[in-house]
């Protein structure tokens, strides 16, 4: 699995020839910005650019999906339908004052500083923001992978089995190449809960190719995690990476098998082959610690589709939150450009409630653990800006997360 250290070293090293704001910049009164994306990376933008530089910039955010989905809180939804937060982007726009244009980014002139989108044609920047986003990609042939269409009405129908009584044997695999493995837990202690709340019959377990679960999170958060698993009744394997689900049984590694009625697995994140844009042998983009994308001086990219290893719409915010100083400075506001400095926050949804994680990954990796909530609001996303921001709306959502 990835070391924590590398991880964040990378980050940091990759491109450290590359000092923009050092550059000395001049300020740009009325600087254009174009943020290109729907999710929480592309909301934050806006919200950061809202809070730092009011007057500085004009913002205009193009989004390829009509509404704001609070991710997160996906993995309630087979079984508490309803709990994810949906919101029309037209209706952020308007009361952020800011412009939205439907549609998607499809390729970049960064000479022309210009973007090109299959529905408005092209469109003029000053400063790009790239929150698109990856791709999500089937890691665990014939499992039934989370996020993929027909998956989240397959499981709901296994869980409709499992509170008729139906015996089952369900595991939940967090395969090689997911740094961000929360879901899996999270999945196999809702079951549990469901389990036990019905009275059902079944056999629950987790594989994952993790040394340790949410092994990102360090050897403590792990020992906790392991030992909620074990008070569910919840089978746990680690070290062990699955290649496939065939015929009712998982393939592990080393010839192994194990004979299930599902597997419930993580998708991978793939990065996007943007036109215009430099990218990695991955096809996800390199930045620097303000966001700058690798080679471009007007060009931003933030979140998922960037080359940071985790994959986590808390890191998206911080992301989000130093591209924006650094786009502030540049337009003249009274701004010191702050750089990603990597802090994971995690909520894990229990069943019975959250546990709550903190690690920094620079300076030691530090970890606290917490059963009440240590950042406020206890939201599952923990952005500067968009946690209060969206607690007016998702106030009703987020109660579920102390039940």
């Amino acid at each position: 699995m990835v070391d924590n250290r590398q991880i964040y070293d990378r980050g940091r090293d990759r491109i450290s020839e590359q000092t923009h704001y050092a550059r000395g910049y001049s300020a740009i009164k009325g600087l254009r910005v174009l943020i290109a994306g729907g999710g929480v990376a592309a909301l934050e933008s806006v919200l950061a650019l809202r809070s730092v530089a009011p007057d500085d910039v004009a913002v205009t955010v193009l989004t390829g999906s009509k509404e704001f989905v609070y991710q997160p809180l996906t993995v309630l939804e087979p079984y508490q339908p309803g709990a994810t937060l949906h919101l029309a982007w037209s209706q952020l726009a308007a009361e952020l004052g800011v412009a939205h244009i439907a549609g998607r980014l499809d390729a970049v002139d960064p000479d022309a500083r210009q973007i090109t989108s299959e529905e408005q044609g092209q469109i003029d920047y000053d400063v790009l923001v790239v929150a698109i986003g990856g791709r999500r990609r089937e890691l665990v042939p014939g499992a039934l992978t989370v996020g993929t269409p027909g998956a989240d009405q397959a499981f709901a129908a296994l869980l409709k089995d499992l509170r008729a009584g139906r015996p089952m044997r369900l595991s939940f695999v967090a395969p090689f190449g997911v740094a961000w493995s929360i879901a899996t837990y999270e999945l196999a202690l809702l079951t549990a809960e469901l389990v036990n709340r019905h009275g059902s019959s079944a056999e629950l377990s987790v594989i994952t190719a993790e040394r340790e679960p949410l092994e990102v999170l360090g050897s403590e958060a792990a020992a906790r995690v392991t030992a909620l698993l074990a008070l569910a009744g919840v089978e746990l394997e680690c070290g062990r990476p699955v290649s496939g689900y065939q015929d009712g049984r998982l393939k592990i590694e080393a010839g192994r098998a194990r004979s299930v009625d599902a597997a419930i697995a993580l998708p991978g994140i793939m990065g996007r082959a943007l036109p215009g844009v430099p990218r990695n042998q991955d096809d996800f983009i390199v930045v620097d610690e303000y966001g700058l994308v690798r080679g471009e001086d007007r060009i931003y990219a933030v979140g998922d589709v960037t080359d940071f290893a985790i994959k986590q719409g808390g890191v998206a915010t911080q992301q989000a939150d130093a591209a924006a100083s650094h786009i502030a400075a540049r337009a003249g506001a009274d701004v010191t450009p702050a750089p990603f400095e990597p802090v994971l926050r995690a909520a894990l949804l229990t069943g019975q409630g959250s546990l709550y994680v903190r690690r920094q990954l620079a300076q030691g990796g530090e970890t606290e653990i917490a059963d009440e909530p240590p950042w406020w609001p206890p939201a599952k996303i923990a952005g500067r800006y968009v946690a209060p921001f969206l607690a007016r709306w998702a106030e009703d959502a987020e109660s579920r997360l102390s039940r």
